[in-house]
């Protein structure tokens, strides 16, 4: 089974799932799809929440609408011999009113050989969700600062606030390696809840990654890490006292099987970060054909002799069925329920949270 680096490009960053129009020369391809969703979110908030003060105990149920149309544009020019130049720009509109920015990048390289890729994009996946349309935690986040944190690799794969990004990525045989950086301002990688997080805008977060997948492409296995280099460069002040958000480093694994239609996910990863925490969460997913199942559970060890420990689970599922027969139109219904223990590490505070979400794509 061959692949060439921009395929791999194609799996590890986000892209249209369906190509909409390439001119005659195919240099400029412009697609994108339209994501719409409605969410209904109910949350039992711990007796002793440190973050709500007024509804302690409580039930509280939410009607949400995350929404978004994103505008895919590639340029690219390429020669018989494999070599490329490639830029990418992503701009999301939003329903909310903003417009944001998912990808945006310039590349260039040999296909099944190398290449180098700068801006803004996203890293190989090192914690694969499978059918993850709809994981709400409870009291917690995929990022740093709120009451669990489930680590998943994922602080220098990118995309976050004004950091930059650079990755040099190589194949060989069936081994595909990266290793990709993330520098500059990174307070938003340490999680958008730590607001009063500060940068000193001389991070360098490295992270190496490598990828085997099988002839048949039915085995593919995964190892990466990342590691701040840049000793203070985030950092927050807590009552007098200064905590250094840079000092971690974290290692992940998973492994996927195919059977068929049937596809397995599994992963591990696990944090070290001296002065927060020790992180550790596994997931274990499946997708078949268009239905999807996984699980996730979370821990995370204080280092504060104050704080106990926090121990959370997430369950989600999801089933994807087409509008009116159309291949590029679907609407996906999903379900996600999510218990947490000492949420902020704050003994007896035991949050749950269960939400549905009806989400239709149309990929253009």
């Amino acid at each position: 089974m061959k692949k060439t680096l921009l395929a791999i490009t194609v799996i590890t960053a986000s892209s249209s799932a369906v190509a909409g129009w390439t001119s005659d020369d195919g240099r400029l391809t412009i697609g994108g799809d339209a994501e719409m969703n409605f969410d209904m979110v109910d949350n039992k908030n711990g007796v002793n929440s440190p973050t709500i003060k007024d509804n302690n105990g409580n039930t509280n149920t939410q009607l949400a609408d995350d929404s978004r149309v994103m505008l895919d544009v590639t340029w690219r020019d390429a020669r018989e011999d494999g070599s490329f130049v490639q830029a990418t720009a992503q701009p999301l509109l939003r329903a909310d009113g903003n417009v944001e920015l998912d990808d945006a990048y310039f590349a260039f390289g040999m296909d099944k050989d190398w290449m180098f890729q700068i801006g803004r994009y996203e890293a190989i996946d090192l914690f694969p969700l499978g059918k993850d349309t709809a994981v709400f935690y409870a009291a917690g986040s995929d990022e740093m600062g709120e009451g669990v944190y489930y680590y998943m690799a994922k602080e220098g794969r990118g995309r976050r606030g004004k950091a930059g990004q650079a990755r040099v990525t190589g194949q060989f045989g069936n081994w595909t390696s990266e290793v990709s950086t993330v520098y500059g301002d990174t307070t938003e990688i340490v999680g958008k809840a730590e607001t009063d997080a500060e940068s000193k805008s001389n991070s360098f977060l490295v992270r190496p990654a490598i990828n085997y997948l099988s002839d048949d492409g039915n085995v593919s296995i995964s190892f990466g890490a990342e590691y701040e280099m840049s000793d203070d460069s985030v950092y927050k002040t807590e009552g007098g006292t200064t905590r250094d958000l840079a000092d971690r480093y974290g290692l992940s694994a998973t492994a996927t099987l195919t059977f068929g239609k049937l596809i397995w996910n599994n992963s591990m990863a696990y944090q070290d970060a001296e002065e927060l925490w020790k992180a550790t969460t596994f997931n274990s997913n499946i997708i078949y054909n268009a239905f999807g199942l996984g699980a996730s559970v979370a821990k995370n060890d204080h280092v504060d002799s104050t704080k106990s420990d926090t121990d959370s689970f997430v369950v989600y599922t999801a089933y994807t069925v087409p509008v009116l027969d159309f291949h590029n139109a679907e609407v996906t219904f999903a379900l996600s329920h999510s218990k947490t223990e000492n949420a902020y590490g704050t003994k007896g505070n035991d949050e749950k949270t269960t939400a549905f979400r009806t989400r239709f794509n149309y990929y253009f």
